[in-house]
């Protein structure tokens, strides 16, 4: 494991809260920053339209207010990155000290949590979303969700969860899978924590370990996306949406929103590594944390 410190325990292991109040506020950081590229995401990957006379107004209608169901979509954004993040590298520990391989230290705990978190969070993802049509009339989360319970029952609130749980996994799985690869690959700090230099080396290696995971996470799942949105808009079935796509845009709705995508989540899921690693560097200097408190959130996003 090289240079990597180790989280000791679960994520529910006695003086984990120190640790998980890093997750939190890296993940919590990240949904903000980037809120506005996840809502123009949502747009584009939907098929929504995005009205205006000029590129500019139109840029406004993806970027601009209103930002509808913000508090929301960070509560969900954050919890779920932070818990995803948190319990893969606790559980990741855990497995090795258990003396499991790496392979299945890595992918296991990742699978499982993103699994639970994203049908957890699901009615949440799917309602935020909806209100992000500019054409749509629900003032705001709530009333998206009692509107979809009302024509569709509470089976409704958790339509798309197959494609949603198939492209969280994976997203998740393969930045785990890159940041641990790039990890061992770059070169190790030369400086010992607190000496001079240390948190200049940190750092530099979270930021490039980040970007390579967000981009992998988010190019490999895009199609997932797509479809799952699309599923939101039409309430169609997984197959039937996926063979209607196939019929009217062929191959093409792959990389639909790609390059938002690449943004939106890319973006937050390496920001929220970046940002825990150097708020848990920054703590643990004050002597708020532990040195010895893992900052690899990168382990396990966003939440979209």
């Amino acid at each position: 494991e090289g240079w990597r410190p180790h989280i000791a325990g679960s994520c529910m292991a006695p003086g984990a809260q120190v640790d998980l109040i890093s997750y939190l506020s890296g993940a919590g950081l990240a949904a903000l920053v980037n809120f506005p590229l996840w809502k123009a995401a949502a747009i584009g990957q939907s098929g929504f339209t995005a009205q205006g006379p000029t590129f500019f107004a139109r840029l406004k209608v993806l970027l601009g207010p209103p930002y509808k169901g913000v508090a929301a979509t960070l509560f969900g954004m954050t919890w779920a990155r932070a818990a995803i993040f948190y319990c893969a590298d606790a559980g990741r520990d855990r497995m090795l000290a258990l003396g499991a391989s790496p392979a299945a230290a890595t992918a296991l705990p990742a699978v499982g949590i993103s699994t639970l978190v994203q049908v957890v969070n699901q009615p949440i993802v799917r309602g935020t979303i909806t209100i992000q049509d500019p054409s749509s009339r629900h003032a705001g989360l709530v009333a998206a969700l009692r509107h979809i319970h009302a024509t569709r029952g509470v089976s409704g609130l958790w339509h798309g969860t197959v494609p949603a749980v198939a492209k969280t996994v994976p997203k998740y799985v393969v930045a785990i899978w890159v940041k641990d690869a790039m990890q061992e690959l770059l070169p190790k700090p030369t400086a010992p924590p607190g000496a001079p230099g240390h948190r200049s080396q940190v750092l530099q290696a979270s930021a490039i370990k980040s970007i390579a995971a967000g981009v992998a996470g988010a190019a490999l799942t895009n199609p997932l996306d797509v479809i799952r949105n699309e599923m939101f808009k039409t309430d169609e079935a997984l197959g039937e949406t996926t063979r209607r796509l196939l019929r009217r845009e062929g191959a093409s709705f792959l990389w639909r929103g790609m390059a938002r995508n690449l943004v939106a989540v890319a973006a937050p899921i390496g920001m929220t590594i970046f940002l825990t690693d150097a708020i848990v560097d920054y703590r643990s200097s004050r002597g708020v944390a532990s040195p010895a408190a893992s900052a690899s959130a990168a382990t396990a996003p966003a939440a979209s």
